[in-house]
Formats: C-alpha cells, structure tokens, sequence
C-alpha cells in the first residue's frame, strides 16, 4: 500500500480549526432528568438545557462532549421527591457521579487536559466541593461548576428580566421567569400549554398554584404545604417567585430574555473552559 493512504494521529491533529489542546478539554454535563416545571416544560428540562449549552460551547472551543450524568440530588433533601421523583441523597448522589466519571473517562482514546462537568440543575450545586475526589478519580482536573451570566450581563429596560434579576440578587429560582424564558428560546416551551396554564392563573392564580404547586419558586408547597416545606420558605428568591406570580397572575416566557439569558451562560462556559 502506498505510504500517503496511510494517515496517522499525528498527522490528522493537525486538520481542522481546532487545536488538539482543545479537543482535549472533556466536558460533561449533570442536570436533572425527571423534574417538576409546569406543564409547558418537560421534566428533562434542566438536563435539556445544560446539555444544549455544554454542546454549544463544544462547538465554539474545539472541547469534547463526553456525555451526560443522569442523577441529581437537591439541598432541600427529601422533600424533593415530592416534585422531583428521581431524586438520591447528596453522599449517593456523589458515589454515582464518581462511578459514572470513571467509567466515562476510561473510555476516551486519550488523556484529558482537564474535565468540566456543567451544572444544570440547582439542587446539584454542592458538587464543585467534590472536585479533588473526582480529579482522583478522571485522574485529571476536574472543574464542577454551575454557570452564571457573564459580566456585563444587562437586561435593564425589559420589565420581566429586571423581576428575574431581583428573584435571582434574593437567592434561588424554580419554574418563573428566568427558565420558562431560556427554555422558550430553546424551543423547549409548549406553548399551547402555556396558555392553558396563565388562564387559569389570571382567573385565579392560587388554583394554578394548586394544579401546578411546582411553578413560581416552588409556590404551590409553600403556599399550601405543613411544616415539613418550612425549608422551601427559608429561600428568599422562591418567596419573591411567589408573590410576584400572585400579582401578576402568568408565567413569562420571553424568548428576547431567552436568548439573552442563554447567550450570556454560553459565554461564562466557553471563558471558564478556555482560562
């Protein structure tokens, strides 16, 4: 066979427009896979949308898309099961991110540089005190993180992104203005149920509340629920969802806000993997 048919590794690293220093950044992507939001989102929602933004920032660094953690825990404990079924203890919820990392890792054709894993969903926001262990484990860096706007971020003059600042400045956001917009511009909104969902809100928000407890920070279990949701009421940002979403009687899911949100997140992650 001719000497040219054959193509090495270190021939082909050098094609394309990204460096093979790129390429081996490994990202992963941990959300929550069966999740009350309302009934114009799917429970993947959070999983949904961090995947879509680790795939994006994949794109835009020359990192590799290594997969997805399908497990996710909650900081509220096991209350969550009440909106968020599949939830598992946080000392489980580690064992299980560890087990799969390491499985992962030991699949890839070569050693990673460093190893993100993008936080998608809220209650799994412990993970990056975890990093040491993991890096243990992927025998390489690992960066747990849950991604934020990039500086700059400015919504200022859009009435329902100013609300979402404020929700967001108290501490703590479920199923309101901020998700229901990113996930609108993600494609990820029924619309159709949507408005079957802000009727009965303008007729009477707390029976919306009442068939969707899971909207508007948690509302409904902190409007109705015993004492048991006292943990939920200690969270200032879900109060404010709350009571906002009993003055103005809708879910807001502007995909203008969306693409803001969605475009400033895509810009923290692709800074944090490029630092």
């Amino acid at each position: 066979m001719a000497e040219f048919l054959k193509l090495n590794e270190e021939r082909l690293n050098t094609y394309g427009n990204h460096r093979k220093e790129n390429r081996e950044a490994v990202v992963l992507t941990v959300g929550n896979d069966m999740e009350a939001h309302g009934y114009a989102m799917p429970p993947d929602i959070d999983s949904r949308t961090i995947r879509a933004l680790a795939y994006l920032a994949c794109q835009r660094t020359g990192a590799t898309f290594l997969g997805h953690l399908p497990y996710s825990t909650d900081s509220v404990g096991d209350i969550a099961l009440n909106w968020s079924p599949q939830y598992i203890p946080y000392a489980e919820f580690v064992e299980k991110v560890a087990g799969s990392l390491s499985h992962m890792i030991g699949s890839l054709g070569f050693t990673p540089r460093k190893v993100f894993i993008l936080i998608g969903h809220g209650g799994n926001r412990l993970l990056p005190q975890e990093n040491e262990r993991l890096s243990k484990v992927a025998r390489a860096a690992v960066e747990s993180f849950l991604p934020g706007f990039a500086d700059g971020f400015d919504v200022s003059g859009n009435e329902a992104g100013d609300t979402m600042m404020r929700v967001l400045a108290a501490g703590g956001e479920h199923a309101y203005i901020m998700e229901h917009s990113a996930a609108a511009y993600l494609g990820d909104v029924d619309r159709r149920k949507l408005a079957v969902m802000n009727r009965v809100a303008q007729k009477d928000p707390l029976e919306a509340l009442r068939r969707w407890p899971e909207i508007a920070g948690l509302g409904g279990y902190i409007e109705f629920g015993g004492n048991e949701f006292d943990p939920l009421r200690e969270i200032e940002g879900l109060r404010f969802c709350l009571e906002d979403f009993k003055q103005r009687r809708a879910i807001i899911a502007d995909k203008k806000l969306g693409n803001k949100i969605v475009e400033s997140v895509m810009e923290c992650i692709v800074k944090r993997i490029e630092e």
